[in-house]
């Protein structure tokens, strides 16, 4: 009775929602914004992933300026006007998709993995222009890596809700702190031939700002696997934090079957919890798992028990992150290799 009331209700809002955006929107005449997410190589092709939009949301391209104004420009990433219905085609592949009522389209490309196109050529149906969809291949990756990013990867607050937001709403892409460690120790994998995921439960509209800031910094790139928090026609959200991230997880390890990884997260919200379920039922594809501790509360009874499931599976953990210490025994190993 509870889930057929809160359909009902998702359906009632999605209704509401698209109104809205139809009125705000006003007469069509400009050309749609495709915006390309990172495509990643499959066992059977490309996968390319996108939005489509009725206009453009540029990110703020000044470094210094007011906290209202970030705020104003970081709330402007949300007032998207998506497009339903509109067919992307990939010409020189005579492949095709369908954008669903948020916007979203997958591409499936028949493409042999050992020799993927670094981009691929991309346009909506009635459209000229061509837009170049980037590729991350992973043909020539050695292992991989899965990370997560707040609080990772980027200071965030992630484990208390109000310095989340207050956070991201008030600092613009060239404020935002990557920490300098985790950029290095990435960086360290990158020279050893690993290929990049990143898994979020931000909502894709954060894409180009997270990527943004990835660049500035210097985090390799790969694909981002970020979360829908769109209205649907059956719920308001779909699914829930640990969900999200492990079917993420789950996508990348059977789109990779050949490598090995990684997973980096950190203590402060659910990752041991997220990461010990992925051992238990992948531990030969697990090499490691790195985990920073955000701030200083003490371990719970529950993340050691997760910490205990893992090392149980034999796979390394490494906690009370340090990051010097883990790139000083990447540089001694690779000092004995040379």
């Amino acid at each position: 009775m509870a889930l057929a009331f809160k359909t009902m209700l998702a359906r009632v809002a999605y209704v509401v929602e698209h109104g809205v955006d139809k009125v705000r929107r006003g007469p069509a005449g400009t050309d749609p914004i495709i915006d390309c997410y990172g495509g990643y190589t499959t066992p059977d092709g490309l996968v390319l992933r996108g939005r489509v939009l009725a206009k453009a949301r540029p990110l703020s391209e000044t470094q210094q300026q007011s906290r209202w104004r970030n705020f104003r420009d970081f709330i402007s990433l949300f007032g998207t006007e998506e497009l339903e219905g509109v067919t992307i085609l990939a010409p020189d592949y005579d492949a095709h998709a369908l954008t669903d009522e948020e916007g979203f389209f997958t591409l499936h490309i028949p493409s042999h993995p050992q020799n993927p196109p670094q981009t691929v050529n991309i346009r909506a149906a009635d459209e000229v222009g061509v837009h170049e969809a980037p590729v991350f291949a992973s043909a020539e990756a050695g292992f991989g890596v899965i990370s997560d990013i707040d609080d990772t990867l980027l200071r965030t607050g992630a484990f208390s809700l109000l310095r989340n937001l207050w956070i991201s709403a008030t600092r613009n892409v060239h404020e935002r702190e990557i920490f300098a460690d985790a950029a290095r120790l990435l960086q360290d994998f990158e020279e050893q031939g690993a290929c990049f995921f990143y898994v979020s439960s931000s909502p894709w509209n954060l894409h180009g700002y997270l990527q943004a800031i990835f660049a500035r910094a210097g985090v390799p790139l790969g694909p981002l696997f970020l979360r829908d928090l769109g209205i649907s026609r059956t719920q308001f959200i779909t699914g829930t934090h640990g969900d999200h991230k492990t079917d993420a997880i789950e996508t990348v390890l059977a789109a990779e079957p050949q490598l090995t990884f990684t997973l980096v997260g950190d203590t402060g919200q659910h990752d041991p919890h997220i990461y010990a379920d992925i051992v238990s039922r992948h531990a030969a594809r697990i090499d490691r798992v790195i985990l920073r501790r955000p701030n200083d509360v003490a371990l719970s009874d529950e993340i050691k028990a997760d910490i205990a499931k893992i090392q149980d599976l034999d796979v390394s953990v490494m906690t009370d992150f340090d990051y010097r210490r883990l790139l000083t025994d990447l540089e001694a190993a690779r000092r004995v290799d040379a």
